[in-house]
């Protein structure tokens, strides 16, 4: 059985004006970000390694949650939910968790109901931008700058 953890999305723009027309559409939405991570900057200041532009956002509608954290405080290991931005050429790949995840981890209902308008409004507001489902997921470079990771690793090894 193939079973997917997540949803991949394309968007054909660029990261930059992807990631501004996606959390403009969330707002519109009425989601709020809770937080927003910028993964690629992040390992490059920590580890050297250059990584396409990447981030996660944080989104959550606070009544939701609200929802949710009132029938169980477990459902605040669940929300914000998690949108992943990437970097693809000249596209934007975007990730988001698969609805059917829930389902198979067994989580109540009090829970999962709001999780899941949570995600419906996001897949709504990512829909209203023009953003393409794919079936599976397709070959991709990887995120890393393999040859600069590997001058860097050089390096450290003749500086040992």
């Amino acid at each position: 059985m193939n079973f997917e953890c997540c949803n991949t999305l394309v968007l054909d723009q660029p990261y930059e004006q992807a990631r501004r027309r996606i959390l403009a559409a969330l707002k519109e939405h009425g989601l709020r970000v809770e937080f927003d991570f910028d993964v690629a900057t992040g390992i490059r200041r920590s580890a050297g390694v250059k990584l396409a532009k990447s981030s996660v956002l944080g989104v959550g509608c606070p009544y939701q949650l609200l929802e949710a954290f009132v029938a169980d405080g477990a459902a605040a290991v669940f929300f914000p939910l998690h949108v992943a931005i990437a970097e693809h050429g000249r596209q934007t790949v975007v990730r988001t968790m698969a609805p059917q995840v829930l389902r198979s981890a067994g989580v109540a209902p009090a829970i999962s109901i709001p999780i899941h308008r949570t995600w419906s409004r996001i897949r709504e507001s990512l829909d209203a931008i023009g953003i393409r489902s794919i079936s599976r997921a397709h070959e991709e470079p990887p995120y890393s700058d393999h040859e600069g990771a590997e001058e860097i690793l050089h390096a450290e090894v003749k500086g040992l």
